[in-house]
This record gives C-alpha cells, sequence and structure tokens, in this order.
C-alpha cells in the first residue's frame, strides 16, 4: 500500500524524469517536428511506432526499441517511449563552431550535445584566427572576381615578389566577410608604391582623359581610346620594368574598334589614311585631320557653329 500510494502522488514530470534516469542512452529527438522519424543519442536511426503512445514532444526515450525485420533497413521501431523536456538534458559536451553563411560571413555557434544529438546551439564570439582562416580558404576556393584577377595580373606585370596564400590571409586578419577581404588592404606601402608606378590602372590620352589600362593573363597591357583622343601621339606609350609597349584599341566615334596596333606610329603612316577615307563620310562632325601626328587631340566632336541672328 505504500509503495502504491507514493506512485500514486508521483507527478508526471517525476515519473518521466525517472524513466530518463534509468534509459539514459535511449534518448532521441525528432528530425522534424511531428516526424515519426527520430535520430537517438547513439547516432543511429528510428522510426515512432503508431503504438507507442506518444505523439508529441520534440525529445523523447526510447524505452523499447525493436530491429527492423526488413531486409537493409537501419532503422529500428521504437515500440514505448516517453516524452522528455529539453531542460532535463545535461550537456555530455559543448563545442564552438564556427561557420561561413550563404552570405560568406562568418558565424560562431556554441554546439551544447547530448552524445550525438545536438540540444542547444546559441551564437557566441567569434576567434578571429578561426575566421581569418575559413574567409581564406574561402577565397581560395570561389572564382576571382575581375578586380582581384586585375591586381593580381598587376602584381606580376609589375614585377612584384609576393605569395598569394600568404597575401589572402593578410587580407583576411580582423575581417568578418568574405566582401571585406581586399588584396589590396594587404600590400605594404612599397608595394603600393610601386604597383602604381610600374602598373599603372589608368594611361593618360592625349586628349587629357583616362582610359583603364587592362593587364592580360599573358603579360600583355592594353587600352581602348577613340582615335581622336590619340592625335598628336607619335610614339606607342611603353610601361614596366620591361617597357612594355600598350597594345591600343584604336575606336571609331561609335566606340567600336577599328584598329589594334601596338605601333601607333606605322598606323598613322599605314593604315590611317584608309580608316580616315572610311569614317569621315559616315561621322562628318568628328575631326579627320590629313595630319593626325600634329592634329590637336580632343574627346568631342567638332562643335557646331553658331547660328547666325
Amino acid at each position: 500500500m505504500t509503495g502504491g500510494t507514493q506512485s500514486a502522488l508521483m507527478s508526471d514530470d517525476d515519473f518521466r524524469k525517472a524513466i530518463l534516469t534509468g534509459y539514459p542512452d535511449r534518448v532521441g529527438r525528432r528530425r522534424d517536428t511531428l516526424s515519426p522519424r527520430v535520430k537517438l543519442s547513439s547516432g543511429a536511426g528510428a522510426v515512432v511506432a503508431p503504438e507507442s503512445g506518444v505523439r508529441g514532444g520534440e525529445f523523447l526515450v526510447a524505452i523499447d526499441v525493436q530491429t527492423s525485420p526488413r531486409p537493409n533497413d537501419p532503422e529500428s521501431r521504437i515500440r514505448i517511449a516517453s516524452v522528455v523536456d529539453r531542460e532535463w538534458l545535461i550537456p555530455t559536451s559543448t563545442d564552438i563552431v564556427h561557420q561561413l553563411d550563404d552570405a560568406g560571413v562568418v558565424r560562431a555557434f556554441q554546439i551544447d550535445k547530448y552524445d550525438a544529438l545536438v540540444i542547444a546551439e546559441n551564437p557566441a564570439p567569434i576567434d578571429e584566427s578561426i575566421a581569418a582562416r575559413l574567409l581564406a580558404e574561402a577565397w581560395r576556393s570561389r572564382e576571382r572576381s575581375g578586380s582581384e584577377a586585375r591586381l593580381i595580373n598587376r602584381l606580376k606585370f609589375a614585377q612584384l615578389r609576393f605569395n598569394l596564400g600568404e597575401l589572402v590571409v593578410a587580407a583576411a586578419e580582423g575581417r568578418r566577410s568574405l566582401a571585406e577581404v581586399r588584396l589590396e588592404s594587404a600590400l605594404s606601402p612599397g608595394m603600393v608604391g610601386t604597383l602604381n608606378r610600374d602598373a599603372p590602372e589608368w594611361l593618360l590620352l592625349p586628349s587629357g582623359r583616362q582610359t583603364p589600362l587592362e593587364y592580360k593573363d599573358d603579360g600583355t597591357v592594353g587600352a581602348a581610346a577613340k582615335l581622336q583622343e590619340l592625335f598628336g601621339l607619335s610614339e606607342t606609350p611603353r610601361i614596366g620594368p620591361r617597357r612594355e609597349p600598350v597594345v591600343l584599341s584604336l575606336l571609331a566615334p561609335n566606340g567600336r574598334p577599328v584598329q589594334v596596333t601596338r605601333d601607333v606610329k606605322s598606323f598613322w603612316a599605314r593604315t590611317y589614311p584608309e580608316v580616315r577615307k572610311e569614317l569621315r563620310g559616315r561621322y562628318p562632325r568628328h575631326p579627320w585631320p590629313d595630319d593626325p601626328w600634329n592634329a590637336i587631340a580632343t574627346a568631342r566632336a567638332t562643335p557646331r557653329k553658331a547660328s547666325k541672328r
């Protein structure tokens, strides 16, 4: 009678806690809300049978587990179970995990586990050294952007000695996202000075306008400009330690190339007369001088004459 009276007085929570104490290695967690499929604390999978008497609850104790009779079925059937509240589970291990999310941002989480089951996941402080390593690995594994490829080609063109891996790690230090990893931030002042001198980003044209220089993988450098902006240019510009000639893409007024050359002197002497003959009828508002050597370079069409009043 005494034992029966104590059992009658035991609350539902106390009863379920007692079951957990008796079967601490039988804890399971549903893989999805209200799903019958669970993952056990051992790492194995199982299915909650309809006769188990358990319909809800994220965590449970698998009191009676029967191995599946079906061949090649790794999941057992839980025939009797009891629901367990999350706060009753004391973590058996705690880890700090760093991850790079889909937006390329480093996140850190404290992961509390009950054997093989994750029972809690909360934000944690980020370790800068781990963040830098993750960002550097992600940078190396993805395709380089146009600006990154251009900077690397500029460094090679200027014959600057550098280790790309070390440069990426240095650029990733103190950063939290992949978008913040910029190679130029890891360059020393001396390297920046040499880079701007021997592999400049822009080419100054005789018209006074600047046009971007394009550094190719094969070690050549090119630039595009309209013909009228190069009048008066008698020699092909040369840059870098090797004094590499700039490959000029000469454009018509519509922006389409009419000639590609690395010898502008030869172009003016041999090719320009034919180009002038072809284009001056199509673009009469643009200057087409007989003598391009001494003509004034311009980025504009010939201005219209003011009407007389």
